[in-house]
């Protein structure tokens, strides 16, 4: 996760597969005009090309292709965790009291950011998939450094 904003109110942190998402685009379009060509050139099995080429891709992006926001607000008292694709929105939110710290949430070497808590509410991961390099490891610390500076003002 990236961190958009990092004050002593708030931190913000956001997750967007850019990569991702952008290599499906150019799937989905290099596929469309494929599938188009074909169908100027009198061949039927242009649409199909156009119906499978660009509506795979498509359907892919629109289950896997999610923009993760997390909200610590200190003037609320908060934490919130949005999750938005292009077939709906979630969103969480947590009373910054009873957050812990962050923790990494490892899986051979990949790994993703957690929130832990004070109650029985379970770890909650802030982004859904795993992901190698340092990333996670930033995350958490960036987390646990401005939860630290809120409790000592707070």
């Amino acid at each position: 996760m990236t961190v958009l904003r990092n004050m002593p109110q708030q931190l913000i942190l956001a997750h967007a597969p850019w990569l991702l998402g952008g290599g499906l685009i150019v799937c989905m379009v290099a596929c469309a005009a494929a599938g188009l060509a074909l169908i100027a050139g009198g061949e039927t099995a242009g649409l199909l090309t156009v119906i499978f080429g660009a509506g795979v891709p498509l359907g892919i992006f629109a289950m896997a292709v999610k923009r993760d926001q997390v909200i610590f607000d200190a003037t609320a008292g908060t934490v919130t965790v949005q999750r938005r694709t292009l077939l709906g929105y979630r969103s969480a939110t947590h009373p910054l009291a009873v957050v812990r710290r962050a923790e990494v949430e490892a899986f051979s070497d990949t790994g993703r950011a957690t929130l832990t808590f004070h109650d029985t509410t379970p770890p909650y991961p802030l982004v859904e998939a795993y992901h190698s390099g340092n990333g996670p490891r930033q995350t958490a610390a960036a987390i646990n450094d401005w939860l630290r500076a809120w409790r000592r003002g707070g």
